[in-house]
């Protein structure tokens, strides 16, 4: 047995079939996650855009609705009217809810109108307060609900984590979600201006940070089971399509075997792929016709070949046994003893005469 024989003894068949298979899942598998990734990052940024969008529509429709001549009466009353508007410093009671005033109660309906119009949205308005970088709340679309939610009316609040003073001069947007005591969000704040043009409180609108993390997580979860999807569809049919590209191959493999083995009647009009196209399969197909016609017609040959050989062999094989025959020591004794017996019979039949 030769080394190549050993060594082909070692290796391990793997079809045509699966070697294209793996072939196709290993160039385009990495295709296939960097366009999810690319999907993720695409829709999410969208995500992103259309609520940030939708945040600054809440806030000019709010601001838009808000009767600024009321808005201003209302802190102006409470603050005059009520002692708690606002509290003292580190008061316990900080903020209440004046239901009984109608101005208060218009301008709460008119956030909660606006409030269930998004219900992903929390809706509050303020004025500057009295201390560096403290605002009052005035009202919230959380007021009306049964339990009260938001900014109470006259609530003093400081927050060095958010951008909420700012609202109090122009429009702030923070895409980046934040934490405050209330929860996590991304906000849009923006100023309430009379007619005027000067400042006299500002909106904020919030949107819980949760709420963006959970439609990026729907996308992540749509988008991997779109994935696997996909992916088991595609290379599932990429397997199919394997097998019909790779199927004349097989057949031409097994011919080729039954040729080995002296079988040259061989059909291969079924592999043709059509009359008016080709491909290569085809050339191979017709190159493989040809290639049976001339090995038969060369076996043919060779056979008669070696049967005249086999007759010369023989013949020539005859006359080398007759040679060692007649030039033996055994051959010549005889032959001699057969000439003196021939001698000895004429002598007789002359001594008779």
């Amino acid at each position: 047995m030769t080394t190549s024989e050993v060594q082909e003894g070692k290796k391990r068949f793997v079809s045509l079939r699966i070697k294209v298979w793996l072939a196709f899942i290993l160039i385009f598998t990495p295709v296939f996650i960097a366009s999810y990734i690319w999907f993720y990052l695409y829709t999410s940024a969208k995500v992103l855009d259309n609520i940030s969008g939708n945040l600054l529509d809440t806030v000019n429709g709010t601001i838009a609705g808000i009767n600024v001549d009321h808005f201003v009466t209302l802190i102006e009353n409470e603050r005059a009217n009520n002692p708690l508007c606002p509290p003292e410093a580190g008061s316990a009671e900080n903020g209440y809810y004046p239901y009984e005033n109608e101005l208060y109660m218009e301008h709460v309906t008119w956030l909660t109108t606006i409030g269930d119009l998004n219900p992903n949205a929390r809706l509050y308005t303020y004025i500057k307060g009295d201390a560096p970088g403290e605002v009052i709340g005035i009202g919230s679309s959380g007021a009306l609900w049964d339990e009260p939610a938001g900014f109470p009316f006259c609530y003093r609040y400081i927050s060095d984590g958010t951008k909420i003073y700012e609202g109090l001069s122009h429009r702030v947007d923070v895409w980046e979600p934040y934490e405050d005591p209330f929860g996590e969000w991304i906000t849009t704040y923006q100023p309430i201006v009379d007619e005027n043009g000067k400042i006299v409180g500002a909106v904020g609108v919030d949107i819980l940070a949760s709420y963006v993390a959970e439609v990026q997580q729907q996308i992540i979860r749509s988008g991997i089971f779109a994935f696997i999807v996909s992916y088991l569809l595609v290379f599932g049919l990429v397997y199919l399509m394997s097998g019909v590209v790779t199927q004349p191959l097989v057949v031409l493999a097994e011919v080729a075997g039954e040729i080995a083995d002296g079988q040259y009647e061989q059909d291969l009009d079924g592999m043709r792929s059509g009359e008016r196209w080709l491909d290569e399969l085809d050339i191979l197909t017709n190159t493989f016709k040809v290639m049976i016609q001339k090995v038969a017609e060369r076996e043919k040959t060779l056979r008669k070949r070696v049967k005249q050989l086999e007759i010369i062999v023989d013949n020539t094989k005859r006359e080398t046994e007759v040679k060692q025959i007649v030039e033996s020591d055994f051959f010549q004794d005889l032959q001699a003893k057969v000439k003196d017996m021939r001698k000895r019979f004429h002598e007789g039949d002359e001594n008779q005469e």
